[in-house]
């Protein structure tokens, strides 16, 4: 245990930078190595158990040492008091009783009362320091379980509380037993003037014994003087302040019952099932073809109160290490955050996108600030803003919520679905009793009182073929690549693969054949150096003018690049990206409580059987905590960059950690609480009372 400990020890010393979450949704602005990430995430309960290996292994050293101590102490204590008994037995037997003797009956007296109230608080602890080692924690705590990560920093308090009240007793035997019976009795010896006889040399005896004593346990003395005016030790009792986790927990439940009032009940109760309570916030999904009206009936009658937001989804969803598709659905993704705050919105679409979006996240957000006094663990901004809107207006919608909330606040969600596409799609929150709308918006400000994290990838390649935006028709036709029809630069990329659909007298749907080739933008650089692209779904061909449709917005005088793929890369990555997200998010794969995953449906229809597998390798990669994947028919997630873009054909994951987003403290020994925001938690560090995760 000892070697292999030592090299975790050793690879712990440059992981501990890692309390920083970088890139984390609450904290865009930092990011960290994969590779130190991979160390801390490998490493970390390792090192747990391994530190409290040697912790307990240090215990049992201790008590060890102080059962030594304790037999050398009272060993001494024995003969010192059995001498000082013969001697005060001599005296008494020798001569009338006279005043000195009362004197030294006193003195003897003293003398067994501290040596006996040492050795009964000697055994004392050393009891409760065999129960420490049997059972992990000390019976005096009120906390009677051990703080993990090493030695737990109650048993350094509860040592250092016993090394200082032995020096504080044995200062007390020292100047009120040892000291006064070695004045009164050389001063005796002085005055009948010594002689011989063995009561003369049982006296001398006993003073040289007082002696001695005196001389160990003024040691103890000098030690008290260093511990409590040079070193600061307080005779008080220590505090001791535990990092507390997030409160949160997650859960997910579904059903493929066609009647949707039932479905609904059923993926409730499995929801809250996985929770044990009642969920603070809950997305939910269901496709098309079910009753929403009725479903979402159903759910105001289970959760009164509990706000929601969601929409369709395309065919089914991703849950657990399954893809529950081929049939009807009803899903519902839970998180319990009493700590937390969740301020549910939804608007219609007009002309003028950015600012429905804006007035409406205004409002949102005017809801968490009239209950912000009461929520003291989230402040600030959103933790995240989880999105599900009608096609079309998507990157429009983001500026708004840009406007409204810092271009830095993460935007995650996917565009509502049908089975389709014959716009069926349909959003809806709990906004005045369940609102739904099949033309706007629903999203959620979401203040979670823990770390999350998320990221939007791609499950394409870049080629080198590559053009420049000439012309544009509105923000999604593409009429021209470097001057020329947008769709014969297009079919010369892919080698031919349009030809005989470029012929055809109707505008032909290529939602298919393009989801083997989509076009891709870079939207900047990540940590390495390496450019990151949002893919673009072409969806239609102007056979008439050349244009070429798409689901995201474009710009004249944009780059724009073909991308390609496979089934094995859309498949593999959407578990890449999970545990990429947890790999650089500064917390581990056991600290994962739950994550929300969009997958494009477009990507969901390429991979075909394949989905399966996606699905299990996703569930692997979040270590098996309760996940929902919606199938959507555009992606929103944050870039490395730490902006928030639309994109198709991606995928987008928001992972839910238990690292507080504001750290909270407990006083074990208490029971009190203090945030990081509080000015008493300046004391505490100062004071090194805390002991961190």
């Amino acid at each position: 245990v000892r070697v292999s400990v030592s090299v975790v020890m050793a690879a712990s010393v440059q992981v501990a930078p890692a309390r920083r979450p970088s890139q984390n949704l609450s904290s865009p602005s930092r990011r960290m190595s994969s590779e130190r990430m991979s160390r801390l995430s490998l490493s970390t309960n390792a090192i747990e158990g391994g530190l409290d290996l040697i912790a307990m292994e240090k215990e049992r050293k201790k008590l060890s040492a102080e059962m030594k101590s304790l037999r050398l102490e009272f060993a001494l204590d024995f003969v010192d008091a059995s001498v000082k008994s013969l001697v005060v037995v001599s005296v008494l037997t020798a001569a009338e009783f006279q005043e000195s003797h009362a004197i030294l009956i006193g003195l003897l007296l003293v003398a067994l009362f501290l040596s006996g109230f040492a050795v009964t608080m000697r055994l004392r602890d050393v009891s409760d320091l065999k129960f420490l080692v049997r059972h992990g924690f000390s019976r005096r705590w009120k906390k009677k379980e051990r703080i993990s990560g090493g030695q737990d920093p109650r048993v350094v308090r509860d040592a250092e509380r016993r090394q200082l009240h032995h020096f504080i007793f044995r200062t007390v035997q020292a100047w009120c037993a040892d000291l006064p019976w070695i004045v009164f009795n050389v001063n005796r010896v002085a005055q009948t003037g010594g002689g011989g006889g063995p009561a003369v040399v049982l006296r001398t005896v006993s003073i040289a014994m007082a002696g001695f004593g005196f001389g160990m346990k003024f040691a103890a003395f000098v030690n008290l003087v260093k511990l409590t005016l040079f070193a600061g030790v307080k005779m008080s009792m220590k505090e001791v302040w535990e990092e507390l986790p997030a409160d949160v927990k997650c859960g997910v439940g579904h059903s493929d019952t066609a009647d949707t009032a039932e479905a609904m009940r059923e993926a409730f109760k499995q929801c809250v099932g996985q929770i044990a309570d009642t969920p603070s916030f809950m997305v939910v999904t269901m496709t098309a073809d079910h009753d929403h009206r009725a479903g979402l009936d159903v759910l105001a009658e289970l959760a009164p109160g509990v706000p929601y937001s969601g929409s369709t989804t395309c065919r089914g969803a991703l849950i657990g290490d399954k893809a529950v598709h081929g049939g009807q659905l009803v899903a519902v993704w839970g998180i319990y955050d009493p700590e937390g705050f969740y301020s549910p919105g939804i608007f219609e679409y007009t002309e003028k996108p950015v600012e429905d979006a804006f007035r409406a996240c205004k409002k949102a957000y005017s809801n968490f600030k009239a209950e912000r006094e009461n929520k003291k663990s989230v402040h600030g901004v959103p933790s995240f803003v989880w999105f599900n809107g009608a096609p079309d207006p998507e990157d429009r919608t983001l500026e708004g919520f840009a406007k409204a909330l810092g271009e830095n606040t993460p935007v995650v969600g996917g565009s509502s679905a049908d089975n389709d596409i014959t716009g069926k799609w349909k959003q809806w929150c709990s906004l005045n009793g369940g609102t739904i709308t099949s033309s706007g918006c629903s999203f959620t400000l979401c203040f979670c009182s823990a770390v999350v994290q998320g990221q939007l990838f791609t499950g394409y390649n870049a080629t080198g073929k590559k053009g420049v935006v000439t012309e544009m028709e509105g923000t999604r036709k593409i009429c021209t690549i470097d001057d020329r029809p947008a769709i014969e630069v297009y079919n010369e990329w892919t080698g031919g693969h349009y030809t005989e659909l470029m012929a055809s007298k109707e505008n032909p749907n290529i939602l298919a054949e393009s989801s083997l080739y989509p076009l891709g933008q870079v939207c900047g650089q990540d940590e390495d150096g390496e450019p990151f692209y949002r893919s673009i779904h072409p969806s239609q061909i102007w056979t008439k003018t050349g244009a070429v449709q798409v689901f995201s917005d474009v710009k004249e005088g944009e780059s724009i690049v073909m991308m390609s793929g496979t089934k094995e890369n859309v498949v593999n990555r959407i578990a890449g990206v999970a545990s990429h997200i947890v790999r650089t998010s500064g917390f581990s794969l056991q600290e994962v409580r739950g994550s929300l995953v969009i997958f494009c449906a477009g990507a969901m229809m390429f991979a075909g059987d394949s989905i399966g597998i996606a699905a299990q390798k996703l569930n692997t990669a979040l270590g098996g905590t309760p996940y929902m994947g919606m199938h959507t028919f555009g992606e929103q997630g944050m870039f490395p960059d730490g902006l928030s873009r639309h994109g198709n054909l991606m995928f987008s994951a928001l992972v839910v950690s238990s690292r507080r987003r504001i750290m909270k403290v407990l006083n074990v020994d208490t029971g009190r609480s203090v945030l990081a925001t509080e000015p008493e938690f300046e004391r505490i560090l100062a004071q090194g009372c805390l002991h961190t995760l």
